[in-house]
């Protein structure tokens, strides 16, 4: 099975954040095209079933009522899945940057002089960086 991201740069380049970026778009608006017309023919069918409910698609909104109750029921569980997930991600990353300022800053109370105390909190603010883009690129 062919991933759909296998012609995409990997996330850890910014060129590579520009082309997930750029194809994350096209496939939203591909979706967002095939959605709307999606909408307007069931509206269409909706508005058809109001001016004469003899005759309306009883076919078609059977289907639509227990399809609306799956998808609806599926997305809540997604979203209560990755909410969860994405919690724990955010509270790891926040116990571990505590760890790591009370490390710094044990570092920094031992050090001897002015520069090895600016040298101890340039290497500190230097790896905080690289790990708050790492994180960002994670969430």
């Amino acid at each position: 099975m062919t991933s759909a991201n296998a012609n995409v740069s990997r996330a850890d380049t910014t060129d590579g954040i520009l082309a997930m970026a750029r194809q994350n778009a096209s496939r939203g608006n591909d979706i967002a095209k095939a959605t709307t017309k999606i909408i307007a023919k069931r509206v269409a069918l909706g508005l058809a079933a109001v001016l004469d409910p003899v005759h309306a698609d009883h076919v078609e909104f059977a289907r639509m009522i227990p399809e609306k109750v799956q998808a609806f029921s599926a997305a809540g569980m997604v979203m209560l899945t990755q909410s969860g997930e994405a919690s724990r991600q955010m509270m790891r990353l926040a116990s571990e940057e505590v760890m790591t300022t009370a490390c710094a800053t044990i570092e920094m109370t031992g050090c001897s002089s002015p520069l090895a105390w600016a040298e101890a909190q340039s290497t500190f603010a230097h790896a905080w960086l690289s790990r708050a883009t790492s994180s960002l690129n994670t969430m």
